[in-house]
């Protein structure tokens, strides 16, 4: 009997593990890669000869689907684990945001509001039902609850830095996922998180998978070969958002926080990442590493401009933050841009997602992009989630 055959477009991390449980199925499988190497955003780049992400990434605790492909590839040995630590800039001060007592501490906001942020918090990391939220947007909702000093300072900087122009059409439902779902313990895999996706591509390939990278495909051209087609790239009807991302090395130790909140709107970027805080220096030859990352709508200048322009624009705002920062020490930097980082949930998102999970179970062309998963934000374990799920529910 003659085996059925699968082609995939786009070798990122959910491609691989679709591709991979299809071969296990028994399937004839082959993947197309557009690009040089698999991965998508977890592709990675050497720092003194140890890979690192091109996209800023960590686990959670609670991602299960992740950790449990991690110790089938048998990789559980080169996780870290460690407790994140926050810090929000806003006015010209780095406050710690680490917990009831930082938060109590944050003069940004007026006592009352602080304790009703609090209360908020606990309620949506107790509350599982997630859909009373999807029609309401997470402006009107946080507004209502957290109080307008709350919402001003902590929130609506974020939504804004993240959906730029259609921050108040974003769903609740999103929001309660960020916090309902999120650990305060970070994983992350020593020799950096694309060892997952060679690992992978191994194990495709030792069942009789194939793999082409620098290839790109016709969508409709490609179903005639094939009796099922995956394709992982854009979801129709969604909206993208697109980023910026700039990486360096330096012998300079910043901050005592992993992660920083830039809630100022008139910053270039929204996160900083002090990599090293999550993950020993050691591993980068005794750097710091360090990210600036921003979301774009795709007309922005900015995936136009020279990597120069940016470097320096991030610099000069990074040095109002840490007045110590010197980028004459910058060892090593480099800029990466991604069309379609971030999709756009909007109130009526599960309905769109629901059209195209029903067109999956009955075209020849299925999707599987990280703008399917619903509600939580897209992710590495999510990404492994909704691929294993559509293998179990289409295969």
């Amino acid at each position: 009997m003659k085996k059925k055959t699968v082609g995939i477009i786009g070798g990122g991390i959910g491609g691989l593990v679709a591709g991979l449980r299809l071969c296990q199925k028994g399937y004839k499988v082959t993947i197309f890669e557009k690009g040089e190497v698999l991965g998508g955003l977890l592709a990675g780049f050497k720092v003194e000869g140890t890979n690192l992400e091109r996209a800023y990434h960590h686990i959670f605790e609670s991602d299960k689907e992740v950790i449990g492909l991690i110790k089938e590839l048998g990789l559980s040995e080169k996780m870290v684990w460690k407790k994140g630590t926050i810090g929000v800039y806003w006015q010209k001060e780095m406050w710690p945001f680490n917990g009831p007592v930082d938060l109590l501490r944050f003069g940004a906001i007026p006592l009352l509001d602080r304790i009703r942020m609090g209360l908020v918090g606990l309620w949506l990391q107790k509350d599982e039902n997630y859909q009373k939220y999807i029609k309401v947007t997470a402006v009107s909702w946080m507004k209502k609850w957290v109080g307008k000093a709350g919402f001003e300072v902590v929130w609506e900087p974020l939504l804004r830095a993240k959906f730029g122009e259609d921050y108040d059409k974003v769903s609740m439902a999103w929001l309660w996922a960020r916090i309902h779902t999120r650990s305060s313990k970070l994983g992350y895999l020593l020799g950096g998180f694309e060892q997952i996706t060679n690992r992978l591509a191994e194990e495709i390939k030792k069942a009789g998978g194939v793999i082409k990278l620098k290839t790109e495909v016709d969508l409709e051209k490609v179903k005639k070969d094939f009796d099922l087609v995956i394709n992982t790239g854009p979801v129709p009807r969604v909206k993208y958002l697109g980023a910026v991302i700039v990486a360096f090395t330096s012998s300079q130790n910043l901050s005592q926080y992993y992660w920083h909140n830039i809630n100022d709107p008139q910053s270039p970027f929204l996160a900083f990442i002090q990599h090293t805080n999550l993950v020993d220096k050691s591993e980068y030859g005794g750097k710091h590493v360090y990210y600036m990352g921003a979301y774009l709508s795709h007309d922005d200048h900015r995936f136009e401009a020279d990597e120069e322009t940016i470097k320096k624009d991030f610099h000069e705002y990074l040095k109002r933050i840490f007045a110590d920062f010197d980028p004459g020490q910058i060892d090593q930097e480099w800029v990466f841009r991604f069309k379609n980082a971030q999709h756009v949930v909007t109130t009526d998102y599960q309905e769109i997602i629901n059209k195209t999970k029903k067109t999956n179970r009955t075209d020849k062309i299925i999707n599987l992009n990280f703008a399917m998963i619903f509600p939580q934000d897209r992710g590495i374990n999510y990404a492994v989630r909704e691929a294993e799920r559509l293998i179990k529910c289409r295969f």
